[in-house]
């Protein structure tokens, strides 16, 4: 009798913690389903989105980009994704996309600045130090020209501006001010016209720092010795040449 009384006492109790364990995991999944629909619902859409580090583009440009609004669930906002489609746009060299209290959607980006118009003989297009094409030059900037009619001459050679706008970004601001064109030639090596100044072999796109620099000394050593230079040669920065006006 001991025995029997004993095990239906087991059997009650295990009954008891099955349904203490299915009513929990009923409440869980009911929770889970609530919160679920509950972070897909308005509750949760942005009350705002703000935007900094526009000059080129505009508020609107880069929310559109973005792909984002006031209708946008914060909570399943993919800012990765969000990032990606702003760095897609040529005038957008970074983005970072994340939200903030209370449910503001907040965008910071960097855009990529114009140093150079690259012309072809057919187009004109402002392009970035990086070399990407940020689209056409549809007024005077006063910037310096990236002319490509030498290297696009060489049949089955892209002509590319990319190591000439490297080579202008590398430039000191001053110095930039002065740079009138840069020539590609069929070798794709670089020359480089300063506005009233010297001609500068400047050889490849390569180490475009150094060779800035050393431009840059070169020049200052003109200046202060009152020297009018014809020719800088910087295809090795580290043994340049000078050829003195006569």
């Amino acid at each position: 009798m001991a025995i029997s009384i004993s095990r239906r006492a087991e059997r009650t109790a295990r009954s008891v913690d099955v349904r203490v364990i299915l009513l929990v995991t009923v409440a869980a999944v009911a929770l889970g389903a609530g919160a679920f629909f509950l972070s897909r619902s308005s509750v949760f859409h942005a009350r705002g989105v703000e935007v900094t580090g526009t000059g080129h583009l505009t508020r609107a440009d880069v929310v559109a980009t973005a792909g984002v609004s006031t209708a946008t669930n914060v909570v399943w906002l993919d800012e990765g994704m969000a990032e990606r489609r702003l760095e897609a746009e040529p005038w957008i060299a970074d983005a970072d996309v994340w939200v903030s209290f209370p449910w503001t959607i907040r965008i910071a980006v960097r855009e990529r600045v114009p140093v150079a118009v690259a012309s072809d003989g057919i187009s004109e297009t402002l392009v970035a130090e990086d070399g990407t094409a940020l689209g056409p030059a549809d007024r005077t900037r006063g910037l310096p020209r990236i002319e490509l009619l030498a290297a696009a001459a060489l049949e089955g050679a892209p002509a590319s501006p990319r190591g000439a706008a490297m080579a202008v970004g590398a430039l000191p601001v001053d110095l930039r001010a002065d740079l009138a064109s840069v020539t590609v030639l069929v070798d794709g090596s670089l020359e480089i016209r300063m506005r009233g100044g010297p001609l500068v072999r400047y050889g490849s796109a390569t180490e475009p720092r150094r060779k800035a620099a050393m431009l840059g000394r070169i020049l200052a050593w003109a200046q202060a010795e009152r020297e009018e230079i014809a020719l800088v040669n910087l295809v090795t920065p580290d043994r340049p040449s000078v050829r003195l006006a006569s």
